[in-house]
């Protein structure tokens, strides 16, 4: 039970992410994002994502608070305070603390219900305004970096059938105790709101590797075609059901307003409602594909296998995004086959300036810079080889809608502040190149 003097915390912290939220370059962020995805502006956008590198900004041992449900808020608002006063990039903070719907499923396998469709080892949920996040408040939180076993469990064609669509499940008695308690607490000084899913996340290739293994599907392609044709069919078919699912319950929420976009972004776009109400209709809604795993695969290969089914789910969005971390560059004439292509991710391993002459102004130009180079090659007092490196981007994408998207750090190396100089150095770099 959270207590009176943990009120008192989290109270005080929202009071000053409220006052942040009213900054004038917080409205000035949202309408570069909207002017950045309806394809009107050619300024880069910048945004920073730390993700498992959250642990070390906003450590377990800074929080004050105990309770674990006083922690979990505690953590999310001086998370948010350090993207308003440290990284300083051109995600908004806004006043809006949105309580997610408790939503499960029964997962893909027939015959193991535990079965776990992903080797990652660190559990985190994604927050829209500040991306993918460790439980980092959790007491037993514990940052694992260690190798995962694997093991495959469809090994022939016939054990297919242990496929099926997921289960949808709302929590709604425990989804409408969280809001009560987070109106209680914050409602007075946030716009408390009650929020479905805004982002959606269709890795078909990632959901049959984790059943087949990755080095056996490479294999497939040669050896057992049809086995991967029937595959894709299945999981192709489990994830409109899913699409279903989330419609006739109401679980989606519109997302033409703030939300995570992709592999990196924002959805803020005129195009899509962005009143944050139910969505109905996903024509309504900014949607999202990827099939990394193909990273090794030629174009025609990957459309056959895995891209023409993305398209037929990804074409019942009204916006979408496409791509991780798979280069793109010799694979847009695919990737714009879809209906609503709007986001391209463009990653380390692209070239970028083939990619600045595929995506020109008909998508924005997602560009990942490699995070190691920003670990190993970036420190505000050592910054020539990073200003070469985005410069480089710069000069090639001057006539693209492109966004700096800096994720995948899993370490800051415990040095937080660095973000913020980095954002700092972009800015400039890219006055410099303009």
């Amino acid at each position: 039970m959270i207590t009176q003097k943990e009120k008192e915390i989290i109270r005080e912290l929202a009071k000053q992410v409220k006052d942040a939220s009213q900054r004038p370059e917080m409205k000035q962020r949202e309408e570069l994002w909207y002017a950045h995805n309806d394809l009107k502006t050619t300024h880069p956008v910048v945004a920073v994502f730390p993700e498992m590198a959250w642990r070390e900004i906003i450590t377990p041992e800074s929080l004050h608070c105990e309770c674990e449900e006083a922690r979990e808020i505690e953590w999310l608002l001086r998370a948010k305070l350090f993207r308003a006063n440290v990284l300083d990039d051109d995600v908004p903070v806004t006043d809006i603390w949105e309580v997610r719907k408790i939503i499960t499923d029964t997962g893909w396998d027939k015959e193991n219900p535990n079965h776990k469709n992903s080797a990652l080892g660190n559990a985190s949920c994604r927050d829209h305004c500040l991306g993918d996040v460790p439980l980092a408040w959790k007491k037993d939180f514990h940052f694992d970096a260690g190798a995962k076993h694997f093991e495959p469990v469809i090994e022939e064609p016939h054990q297919l059938s242990r496929l099926k669509t997921p289960e949808v499940i709302y929590h709604e008695k425990e989804t409408m105790e969280k809001l009560k308690l987070h109106q209680d607490i914050l409602g007075d000084i946030l716009d408390v709101r009650l929020m479905g899913l805004k982002y959606l996340y269709i890795a078909m290739m990632e959901t049959y590797s984790d059943f087949r293994g990755l080095e056996q599907v490479m294999y497939d392609i040669y050896e057992e075609p049809e086995m991967l044709h029937e595959a894709m069919d299945m999981i192709e078919e489990g994830y409109h059901g899913l699409l279903d699912q989330y419609l006739e319950q109401g679980l989606l929420t519109v997302n033409g307003n703030q939300a995570y976009s992709g592999s990196g972004g924002q959805t803020f776009t005129h195009e899509l409602p962005g009143d944050d109400s139910v969505c109905t209709d996903l024509k309504d809604f900014f949607g999202f594909t990827e099939s990394q795993e193909f990273t090794m695969v030629g174009p025609e290969q990957h459309w056959e296998f895995v891209m023409k089914h993305e398209k037929k789910v990804a074409d019942r969005f009204g916006l979408t995004a496409y791509g991780c971390c798979e280069p793109a560059d010799n694979k847009l004439d695919y990737i714009f086959r879809f209906d609503a292509m709007r986001r391209i991710s463009v990653s380390p391993w692209a070239d970028v300036e083939k990619c600045s002459a595929g995506i020109q102004q008909k998508a924005v130009y997602s560009w990942k810079p490699n995070p190691s180079l920003y670990l190993s090659n970036y420190l505000p007092d050592k910054t020539e080889f990073m200003e070469n490196y985005v410069k480089n981007m710069l000069n090639h994408t001057k006539n693209n809608c492109a966004e700096i998207i800096l994720k995948d750090t899993h370490t800051c190396q415990n040095d937080p502040m660095r973000f913020g100089a980095w954002v700092k150095d972009v800015r400039k770099w890219i006055a410099e190149t303009r």
